[in-house]
């Protein structure tokens, strides 16, 4: 075999070894460095930490309008996020989707169990959020979620709560438990670009309630919730979706002012 033959064979397969580049960028995502979430926790009034990779060093940006500083949130058409579920074949076929895009960071304290709380924040939709299912507020256990709080855009802006209603103990990431669909129903312009305040009250028990309000008026009040024992809840914060094959529109969300206030023991 002469040389040149050797130097094409090489180049080649140099180009087919490229051509897979886009199949590992879930091990490019970028790392939040500790002083950044020291930045951020300090700008949203709570702990946070990014316990995942997020799909880029601008999908979370901290900002200021008018010298008051709030955390952005970017995640745009094929940014697949960092968490093990994200990018693995046997879940997504379980749940009918390609890949998750998400760009979430968690608080870093646990609620109490068996305990009743107060969560408030401020968040605006600056753009997109017209997928099927735009996840943007959770309260998570690391397995299944007792909330998820999102948006659906048929023509109208469907503002959605998924509630828990199963896993009294434990839940597996590829469990199927039941949850309880509510919804409330706005116009998109009502919703976009401006700042909306959130008000959560909750029961941290294994039966326990949950009730939403939004800008003071209540989306739903004491909806039962379960809150699997063997799991600490937390809160997430971002956008968390599923790919699509037709491709996303970039979503952008803002977050300030979030409080977090035990106000008592459940019974």
């Amino acid at each position: 075999m002469s040389v040149v033959t050797m130097r094409l064979i090489l180049h080649h397969l140099a180009a087919l070894i490229c051509l897979h580049v886009p199949d590992l960028a879930i091990a490019e995502n970028y790392r939040v460095p500790a002083a950044v979430e020291r930045q951020v926790s300090s700008v949203l009034g709570v702990d946070i930490e990014a316990t995942q990779r997020l799909p880029r060093q601008t999908s979370m940006q901290v900002m200021q309008q008018g010298g008051v500083p709030f955390v952005r949130f970017t995640i745009a058409d094929g940014d697949i996020g960092g968490a093990p579920t994200d990018n693995d074949p046997t879940h997504n076929r379980i749940f009918d989707r390609r890949y998750s895009e998400r760009a979430e960071i968690r608080t870093e304290d646990t609620l109490q169990r068996n305990s009743r709380y107060e969560i408030t924040f401020e968040a605006r939709f600056v753009e997109g959020f017209f997928g099927d299912n735009e996840t943007f507020f959770q309260i998570h256990t690391g397995q299944k979620p007792p909330l998820m709080f999102f948006f659906r855009q048929f023509g109208r802006t469907h503002l959605l709560a998924n509630v828990l209603q199963g896993c009294e103990r434990t839940c597996g990431h590829n469990d199927q438990p039941e949850y309880q669909r509510l919804k409330a129903i706005f116009p998109r312009s009502r919703m976009l670009g401006r700042w909306h305040q959130y008000r959560v009250v909750l029961d941290t028990s294994n039966r326990g309630r949950m009730s939403i309000y939004l800008n003071g008026a209540p989306l739903f009040e004491h909806q039962p919730v379960t809150f699997p024992s063997q799991h600490r809840p937390y809160l997430r914060f971002g956008v968390y979706r599923s790919g699509s094959e037709d491709g996303n529109a970039t979503s952008v969300v803002d977050y300030r002012n979030i409080t977090i206030t035990r106000t008592g023991s459940s019974g």
